[in-house]
């Protein structure tokens, strides 16, 4: 659509009218990102400086070319496509403005009250803008040669809004004739609703009963496939008790014969227990006074062994160290395997008046005089059996004598029905160790370190079996033995030489 040049219409000349109103507005407290608005901005702000530089007011007429000077920069900065030529005459104008007015600051020129200005129809024109000096300076005419371009882009605006309403109101007549269609189309469709009620009611009850059948059949569908899980795992829970129940049987059986060997050894110790017992009292009575004069200068009892010695060839068999002490009985209970079994036909002592039969019990083992415990504690549990400080007791003695087998089948007991005591474990792990039980060992004392971490004969006891049994874990070893000596354990050469 061509635009002729005509003589501006009642908008134009509205839209004008509002754009010299806006000259006379002050610059706007908020940041502007449109470079119309901008130009406009700077622009009022310089004709405002104009008028207050004529009326003699040089500080407010220096703020307001300051003011239009910064809104030229911006738009030389942001938008250096916008206008180039009249922002940089501007810009000039600005700069020379403002060096005069404060040369006249400076200078003390006289402050002219402004005249009463008499009401205006119409904003006043900018003040004739001196040539800025230098080369390159832009014509007056450029300032005029702005304004109509302004003027023209605003009448094509116009003339484009003018096209939009036209087209809006084509389009609202469309808009009401296809409304007018759609009310004809829905009452052909209701006339036509009416005649084919009937079928499709029909239509709806026959997918209502296929609905239902499918649902039935979903149903049926869940139930069999639950089912069929159900039938899925009871297979998979007999082949895995099928299996347990199979190595249930080996291990029965292994059992069996290591009872077996077991019992035999029983009868083979008894017997060898019945030839010392008899050449014990021969010597006994022999040395009975020898021993009387010995007893008023005997020294004090060396310090307990926290380890057992080695084994014999071909392979070094672990250490078998004591568990830790109760919580009520601390270090005192300390249990570890003695250089050699002492005789077992010692007689108990009496429990002194001022000491529990438990810290008397202890006091004999810290002494080493383990056959003496072993009879004092099984005199003291006869009135309680059950007293689980004196059971625990009763198997330390056991394997301070190295009687392991003996101290395991009562430490089993007390282990089942104590499962959370971490030194009961700790000691069935012992002995189990010493009998030559060893992955039962590992099992136990790796039972007793989760229960108690603190434990360092336990720990000992892990760090040699991962170190000589096999299956041999030397790392394993590492950890559990440095474990044990920061927990205050004593340095063992031994095994220190097989972990380097």
């Amino acid at each position: 659509m061509s635009i002729h040049p005509a003589p501006p219409s009642k908008t134009t000349a509205a839209l004008l009218l509002a754009l010299l109103a806006g000259l006379a507005a002050g610059p706007a407290p908020a940041a502007l990102t449109d470079p119309a608005q901008i130009t406009t901005e700077a622009y009022v702000n310089l004709v405002q400086g104009d008028q207050s530089l004529d009326a003699g007011r040089l500080e407010e007429s220096l703020a307001l070319y300051k003011t239009a000077r910064d809104y030229y920069l911006q738009l030389s900065r942001d938008f250096p496509d916008w206008e180039p030529r009249v922002i940089q005459y501007r810009l000039t104008y600005c700069e020379n403005q403002i060096i005069d007015v404060e040369r006249r600051l400076t200078q003390g020129g006289p402050q002219v009250p402004p005249p009463a200005a008499p009401p205006a129809t119409e904003p006043p024109a900018p003040a004739a803008a001196p040539q800025p000096a230098g080369p390159g300076a832009a014509e007056p005419s450029v300032e005029i040669d702005y304004l109509k371009s302004r003027i023209a882009s605003l009448e094509t605006e116009l003339a484009e809004f003018d096209t939009l309403q036209e087209e809006w109101e084509a389009l609202s007549a469309a808009h009401a004739r296809l409304q007018q269609e759609l009310v004809a189309a829905n009452q052909r469709l209701d006339a036509a609703a009416g005649q084919d009620q009937t079928a499709l009611a029909e239509l709806r009850a026959e997918l209502a009963a296929k609905d239902e059948q499918i649902r039935t059949l979903q149903a049926d569908a869940e139930v069999a496939r639950q089912r069929e899980q159900a039938i899925r795992e009871l297979e998979a829970k007999v082949g895995e008790l099928t299996v347990r129940n199979e190595r249930l049987q080996q291990e029965v059986t292994t059992l069996d014969e290591e009872l077996d060997d077991a019992e035999q050894r029983a009868d083979q110790a008894e017997e060898q227990l019945r030839l010392a017992t008899s050449r014990a009292h021969q010597a006994q009575a022999d040395l009975e006074p020898v021993r009387a004069a010995q007893d008023t200068a005997r020294p004090d009892p060396a310090p307990f062994a926290t380890r057992a010695p080695q084994a014999s060839p071909p392979m070094p068999a672990p250490d078998v160290a004591a568990p830790k002490a109760l919580p009520e009985q601390q270090p005192e209970a300390a249990a570890a395997v003695s250089p050699a079994p002492s005789p077992a036909t010692a007689a108990p002592l009496p429990v002194p008046d001022h000491l529990s039969p438990a810290e008397f019990i202890r006091q004999l083992l810290k002494d080493g005089r383990n056959d003496v415990a072993l009879a004092t504690v099984r005199q003291a549990r006869q009135p309680a059996p059950d007293d689980m400080n004196l059971t625990l007791l009763e198997g330390v003695a056991l394997i301070r004598l190295q009687r392991y087998a003996e101290a395991a089948a009562m430490l089993v007991e007390l282990a089942r029905h104590n499962p959370k005591n971490a030194e009961i474990h700790a000691t069935l792990g012992a002995a189990m160790m010493g009998a030559g039980f060893y992955e039962e060992a590992r099992e136990t004392l790796q039972m007793a370190i989760k229960l108690d971490k603190q434990l360092p004969e336990c720990l000992y006891n892990l760090a040699q079996l991962h170190a000589f049994i096999d299956p041999i874990d030397l790392k394993a070893a590492r950890r559990f033995y440095k474990q044990a000596l920061n927990l205050g354990l004593a340095v063992d050469p031994q095994l220190e030489a097989v972990l380097k």
